[in-house]
């Protein structure tokens, strides 16, 4: 008996998930009727968070977060470059957003995913923009050393 109930709890599963991929905004909707995330929370409610400091340890810095089933891993290497004779008295950034196939059915393996590239380039221009990095700060000698910070995020959804 309990082998049975076991197969139509798996039936049961596979028929909703088929229904939340063949109607998304159907599948949505009936939870918000309800006031209940798909995944049981209460629309107000926030998922538990974790937060791991110094998760790499070959990076001058690095955190591991989880947000529910979420997990992104951030890292920062630090080399010494010599500066752009165009900014002879700044260092440089260089921003790395990396999805596996895991997370998302449109990433395919073997290639990085397009979105990839664009968020690398959105994350480079808010920080660039918002002043959190001043490039100046990180001259060490004004046309012969500066810092180049190597920023490398992934981002993986089971």
């Amino acid at each position: 008996m309990a082998a049975a109930n076991g197969s139509s709890d798996l039936y049961s599963e596979m028929e909703v998930d088929a229904f939340r991929r063949l109607f998304p905004l159907r599948y949505h909707e009936q939870h918000l009727l309800k006031s209940v995330r798909p995944d049981a929370r209460k629309l107000g409610s926030a998922r538990d968070t974790t937060l791991a400091l110094g998760a790499v340890a070959s990076t001058e810095g690095s955190a591991l977060a989880k947000i529910g089933s979420t997990t992104m891993l951030a890292a920062i290497k630090m080399e010494i470059m010599t500066p752009t004779v165009e900014c002879p008295d700044e260092g440089s950034i260089a921003i790395e957003f990396h999805m596996p196939p895991i997370c998302s059915p449109l990433v395919r393996p073997g290639r990085p995913a397009e979105a990839a590239s664009v968020i690398s380039k959105q994350l480079s221009d808010t920080i660039l923009s918002s002043g959190m990095i001043d490039l100046k700060e990180l001259c060490l000698v004004g046309g012969k050393a500066a810092w180049m910070a190597y920023l490398k995020k992934e981002k993986f959804v089971p």
